[in-house]
């Protein structure tokens, strides 16, 4: 912890719902891909992280009304070292590293991209994230801001429910030397560095080669990955409740341009070939430019994101209110000439 950390550590009692540890390929994620909800929270709801974009007054003004709440509860909240003072100087405040650590829960402020940066953030210690919407219409996030201390109330009574999604870890090698290993709950991406050029990206499954791609990138989503980038770049939308990998190449300049949706236990290894160097992405933040030879190892997290739920996910009227596919159907109202 920092030098403005927060004081208890310790176990977590884990909040009215059944503990969880590593699932990986070995573990058994519960059918539907949540835990029941058990006793009531509020004995164990003891300390709540907030992960606020600072960049939205609305989630400024929204996080002092979450201090009101927290206050009334008993609660003790704690942000981040890079948001001190978001939430009033009384906060405390800790390193990303040791953030989640203690923690019942985060209370994420902002939108899909907080929740993002916010589940990176919890999925170590195992701590289940709670969304509340400030941008536009997410996937992720759970509750509008007007709801919020409805969610929160619901939470401390144990009204809810934990959803699990499938995270992937990144190793990057290059001349046998580790470069990095990231955990991403979207996507891992190699994209190409230069406009005028192509990225040549070999993909191994399983060891074997299955294609060599030129293309302006390869990427390896989640199923919660697959109404991102993976999407746009043609690939299909995948229930979050199926644990699977998906291999989607980007623009691709050859006849073969399908998405691959892959088994959690297969691995994928992306090696970068001498056509020039590439950028590898993690959830939409670049993190490394990689020269020919360095390779992306990407298999199944062996712990999976923990989302809060309050009700009952409706994934796909969330994709057709953001396609509009309801109105695709609607008749023809213009008035006749």
């Amino acid at each position: 912890m920092g030098a403005c950390s927060s004081g208890s550590q310790g176990g977590r009692p884990w909040g009215g719902t059944r503990p969880v540890g590593a699932t990986g390929s070995q573990g058994g994620r519960p059918e539907g891909g949540t835990w029941p909800v058990g006793a009531p929270v509020s004995p164990g709801l003891r300390r709540v992280g907030v992960v606020v974009h600072t960049g939205r007054p609305a989630a400024l003004a929204l996080g002092k009304e979450l201090v009101g709440w927290s206050a009334d509860h008993g609660i003790e909240l704690r942000t981040l070292d890079e948001e001190r003072g978001c939430l009033g100087e009384g906060v405390p405040c800790a390193r990303a590293e040791d953030f989640a650590d203690g923690l019942d829960l985060v209370v994420v402020l902002g939108g899909d991209g907080t929740l993002l940066r916010a589940v990176r953030l919890a999925v170590r210690d195992q701590v289940p994230v709670l969304g509340v919407n400030l941008g536009r219409l997410g996937f992720l996030t759970e509750v509008e801001a007007a709801d919020m201390r409805a969610a929160l109330d619901a939470v401390w009574e144990g009204r809810y429910h934990v959803e699990r999604r499938t995270t992937l870890v990144a190793r990057t090698e290059l001349d046998g030397r580790v470069l990095g290993e990231d955990l991403a709950a979207n996507d891992v991406v190699l994209e190409k560095a230069a406009r005028e050029r192509l990225a040549g990206v070999a993909a191994y499954i399983d060891g074997r080669l299955f294609a060599r791609y030129a293309a302006d990138g390869v990427m390896v989503a989640s199923p919660t990955g697959s109404t991102a980038y993976s999407f746009s770049a043609g690939g299909p939308i995948v229930s979050p409740r199926l644990d699977a990998l998906l291999l989607t190449p980007i623009a691709p300049h050859m006849v073969f341009n399908r998405s691959l949706v892959l088994h959690p236990d297969e691995v994928v290894r992306l090696e970068v070939l001498p056509d020039g160097p590439v950028v590898e992405s993690v959830d939409g933040r670049a993190v490394r430019e990689l020269p020919p030879g360095a390779t992306v190892e990407v298999r199944r997290g062996e712990q999976d994101a923990l989302l809060v739920r309050i009700g009952e996910t409706d994934f796909y009227g969330l994709v057709r209110s953001k396609f509009r596919l309801a109105d695709a159907g609607e008749p023809d109202r213009r008035p006749e000439t």
